[in-house]
């Protein structure tokens, strides 16, 4: 029977070019680019030969999704002459650009010594075997991931109200890590092994966090735990003893005037700084009382 065939190159084991095993499932192949693709595409990768690399896989993924059958014959009869000390026909470098039109054929013997190799391979892979060309068959090494790293905005409210609930949940991982006060104080979280993944068994890289916050007021402003800011409230009200209902980022409260206020004096609410965590107690509120 008659088949088409692209020029690849059959001594290239392009199973291990995507960073799987011989012989794996179309879907795990399929996965495997994608994954790979993200990483190297020329538009976004950083890497130097990115372009280089993702071509490589492309035209890899292009064999196996293709020509999956006959390039393993060729490549398992390939694996057989260099085992037998056969001398092999030169074959051309493959281009990831090349076209496909050309035809041969194949025989049905060379259809069962294909099935035949890879039986032989499912049952020593069951025996821990590695003597068979698919694991002999390995010329990449382990990649690790890079890190990714990426900084969240955050209000000084809506901070100061993760500080209370203890954790924040990064949509990206589907997970909950804990929050601190460090994370007001410009700290880089590290999740190891949340970053991007490695390639042919290298380690993933880790997932580095750190939170920017942002005033949603400009009256306020963070000192340590303490929280220092200025309120506006009406002239009539700024009568020694009058309790004044007023709505800060921790939070409402009231703050009583004391009886020697004077306008250029901070009044202390404690305990309405930043919420205690573990062992660091809570903050105060200091605040200018500014008639309107």
């Amino acid at each position: 029977m008659t088949r088409s065939f692209c020029d690849y190159n059959s001594k290239v084991d392009y199973f291990a070019v995507l960073g799987v095993h011989f012989d794996a499932c179309p879907k795990t192949v399929k996965l495997a680019y994608r994954k790979m693709a993200r990483r190297y595409h020329p538009d976004v990768s950083k890497i130097h030969d990115a372009q280089k690399k993702f071509q490589e896989m492309a035209f890899a993924y292009e064999v196996l999704s293709k020509y999956r059958d006959t390039y393993c014959a060729d490549f398992l009869a390939q694996q057989r002459r260099n085992q037998s000390g056969m001398p092999t026909k030169s074959e051309p470098t493959p281009s990831p650009q090349s076209k496909y039109a050309h035809t041969s054929t194949t025989s049905d013997d060379a259809q069962r010594q294909t099935q035949k190799d890879r039986a032989q391979n499912d049952q020593g892979s069951s025996h821990g075997q590695s003597g068979s060309p698919f694991n002999r068959y390995r010329a990449y090494q382990p990649i690790n991931g890079k890190d990714r790293a990426i900084t969240y905005p955050l209000t000084l409210r809506y901070a100061i109200r993760l500080l209370k609930l203890g954790t924040f949940y990064i949509p990206a991982l589907k997970v909950q890590m804990k929050f601190t006060r460090e994370a007001l104080e410009g700290k880089t979280f590290r999740l190891a092994g949340k970053g991007y993944s490695g390639l042919y068994g290298g380690q993933n890289g880790d997932y580095l966090v750190r939170f920017e916050i942002k005033s949603d007021n400009r009256d306020w402003l963070l000192k340590g735990a303490d929280l220092y800011g200025r309120i506006t409230v009406e002239a009539q009200k700024l009568v020694a003893g009058t309790q004044l209902k007023v709505d800060v980022p921790t939070g409402a409260c009231e703050i009583c005037i004391p009886a020697d206020y004077q306008l250029d004096q901070f009044v202390c609410v404690e305990g309405m700084g930043l919420p205690a965590q573990a062992e660091e107690s809570a903050g105060h509120l200091y605040t200018l009382l500014i008639p309107a």
